[in-house]
């Protein structure tokens, strides 16, 4: 077996786009956005949505036709579309087949697969590596598919509208993971997206000198294992090898891309904000689509109104969900939400036309209410409940803007505790926030990291601490040179109190302020008195 090697995280650069200036961040079990309205936060946070879509592969059509009929197109394999055989003619010898064969059942034999998780991990043999680099590569000759989900994601017609305002050289984002190794050595790989004024590219940097992981996914390694023991009798001659061999190949460089660009590699939901809003609006946006459907053959010629990606996947994902019919207890996280911070549950009913509707029902109540008729509060994390109970799995992101929207300083403390829950469950979460109630919980959060298990007993929270290296927290920063936001981390300071996200600033000037005015209150009221 090979040296293992560690996969650091993964580091998300950007230049030039929408509000933001520059930003350097690295992608964590939660992530952080903090920072004055108009600094690039939710530009930020939508770009790593769209990234998500255009790795993962939901940016593209759930079906194709092929060979007359209407199948399901497989995703994670869309952008490995690098095909040797065709390109460069015979490729792959039954020595390359024995090569990864042998390695696969060395490798399924020792059961050193990991199927969670970040850490160590084998590396591949370079015999194997230097046949999947190819499809790596062949990653960078989609730029037109990121575009066209970049423009979809922010509701623009062309990315090139997101260059930062009077930049004319256009924006770049560099996706970066370094690789280290036993010895003390390091490397790193990635990709890197650019957009001018007249056109976009995206590079594919795949070293040779830097090792790639051997896959996580053990039950892959069991199954092609297996495979690999019959093919000597099935495919006998050269040209069934070598077909085989790209789809084995290409199928290895799918699970290691995922690895490779992991959290990106996965599913992500954004919970856009305003969510009341949306909730609300709910029934009349699905009528409205009923209605217009009724007449589509009439109105080819109408333009309908166009909503950001964000926007038209949640509410589509909003149209799926369905009544819950399972058997047994909630999911917990989902229930304690409701218990503790909502004090009732979120219903789902089916309407007369099949779509979804939702409905409130306080605690102690024997009737529903529709979200319209209940709180904001409620309006807004409805949602959360929602898709934490019939939708997120653990391993995927989860994106929810200002979580704090409509919350009672008290419940955005008490919701703090159950999104740390949820990253415990293995979710991850990206958030924008402007609430110091919010990362003052954070910051008892990471605190509490630093005691015994024993030692955090009788305190709230206690059983969701994160650790630094499970919490980043990111300041945008405006500034007038370059004009735009700087974003950098927010380094845990214990000894300060948490994070200086400058919430603090604004409290001691509205004191001050109070001190000024009750200076003054006091002055007049002496001299009022003298006369």
């Amino acid at each position: 077996m090979t040296d293992p090697i560690e996969l650091k995280n993964l580091t998300l650069k950007v230049r030039d786009f929408g509000p933001i200036a520059r930003a350097n961040i690295d992608l964590r079990p939660m992530t952080v956005f903090v920072g004055p309205s108009n600094t690039g936060k939710s530009y930020l946070a939508i770009l790593i949505y769209a990234l998500h879509r255009f790795f993962y592969g939901g940016n593209l059509p759930p079906y194709i036709f092929y060979g007359g009929n209407l199948r399901p197109y497989i995703f994670d394999r869309s952008l490995l579309t690098y095909e040797p055989s065709r390109e460069e003619g015979l490729r792959y010898s039954e020595d390359d087949l024995h090569a990864l064969g042998s390695w696969l059942r060395d490798f399924t034999a020792k059961e050193e697969g990991d199927a969670s998780g970040n850490g160590a991990s084998p590396a591949l043999p370079e015999a194997v590596a230097r046949l999947v680099r190819p499809y790596l590569e062949a990653v960078g000759a989609h730029e037109d598919v990121l575009s066209a989900e970049v423009a979809r994601c922010f509701g623009v017609d062309d990315p090139s509208s997101l260059i930062r305002n009077a930049i004319t050289r256009g924006s770049e984002i560099v996706l970066e993971r370094h690789v280290a190794g036993n010895h003390g050595t390091e490397s790193s790989l990635g990709y890197g997206y650019s957009t001018g004024r007249s056109e976009h590219g995206l590079s594919s940097r795949i070293p040779s000198a830097t090792p790639l992981p051997a896959p996580r996914n053990v039950e892959w390694f069991r199954q092609s294992s297996s495979f690999f023991e019959m093919l000597p009798d099935v495919f006998p001659n050269d040209e069934h090898w070598n077909y085989i061999a790209s789809a084995q190949f290409g199928q290895l460089a799918s699970e290691i891309l995922g690895q490779l660009v992991e959290p990106l590699g996965r599913v992500a939901y954004y919970l856009p904000a305003n969510r009341t809003g949306v909730m609300h609006a709910h029934r009349v946006v699905v009528g409205s689509l009923i209605g217009q459907a009724a007449y589509a053959g009439f109105r080819q010629d109408t333009p309908l109104p166009q909503l950001s990606g964000v926007l038209a996947d949640f509410l589509e994902q909003l149209v799926g969900l369905q009544e819950d019919r399972r058997k047994g207890p909630k999911q917990p996280i989902a229930e304690r939400i409701e218990e503790r911070v909502l004090q009732g549950n979120i219903l789902i009913k089916s309407s007369p036309v099949g779509y979804p509707e939702f409905f409130y029902r306080p605690n102690g109540l024997k009737f529903d209410l529709g979200l319209v008729n209940s709180s904001s509060m409620v309006s807004e994390l409805a949602p959360v409940v929602l898709y934490l109970r019939h939708v997120v799995r653990p391993g995927e992101t989860l994106i929810i803007e200002e979580p704090e929207a409509h919350l009672h300083p008290a419940m955005q403390v008490e919701f703090m505790r159950q999104l740390a829950a949820v990253v415990k469950f293995g979710v991850r979460v990206i958030i924008t926030t402007h609430s110091e109630w919010v990362l003052d919980e954070l910051t008892n959060l990471v605190r509490l990291s630093e005691l015994s298990e024993s030692g955090r007993q009788g305190i709230e929270g206690g059983p969701y601490a994160l650790t630094p290296e499970e919490l980043g927290v990111w300041l945008f920063e405006p500034k007038k040179r370059p004009k735009g936001s700087v974003v950098k981390e927010i380094p845990f300071d214990g000894e300060f109190g948490g994070f200086r996200s400058g919430f603090d600033d604004v409290a001691l000037g509205t004191y001050n302020d109070y001190a000024e005015i009750t200076s003054r209150v006091s002055t007049e009221s002496k001299v009022a008195q003298r006369r």
